[in-house]
């Protein structure tokens, strides 16, 4: 008979993204937010990159599921935009965002060593 195992790990996870984009006068901005992602074990993981023909953008679209402190994609009133898929795609729009995004997932979802 089968030993069954109970895995003490989250079923989701709390992806910090912070980096900085230049504006017209050629200042670094920074900007760091929190993206609440489903946290994918190793077997779904591979499924999701389905053979490195996933783009990045989709996986994010996939596994995210909120955020906090984004303040990169705004309303019309200038707050800042509750997640949905059209903000979250609004965001991911951003050049070099959605792979940012992954790095940090790819960082955080997995087990790491203790500094």
């Amino acid at each position: 008979m089968k030993k069954q195992y109970k895995i003490v790990v989250g079923n989701t996870v709390a992806v910090l993204v912070a980096g900085s984009h230049t504006n017209e006068s050629g200042n670094a901005i920074p900007f760091k937010f929190s993206l609440i992602c489903k946290r994918l074990d190793t077997a779904g993981l591979k499924s999701a990159l389905n053979g490195g023909e996933t783009q990045i953008d989709e996986f994010i679209a996939d596994v995210a599921m909120g955020w906090r402190d984004q303040r990169l994609v705004l309303e019309d009133d200038d707050k800042p935009a509750e997640f949905c898929e059209e903000a979250l795609a609004a965001l991911l729009s951003i050049s070099g965002m959605g792979m940012l995004c992954f790095t940090a997932y790819m960082k955080e979802a997995g087990a790491k060593a203790k500094n």
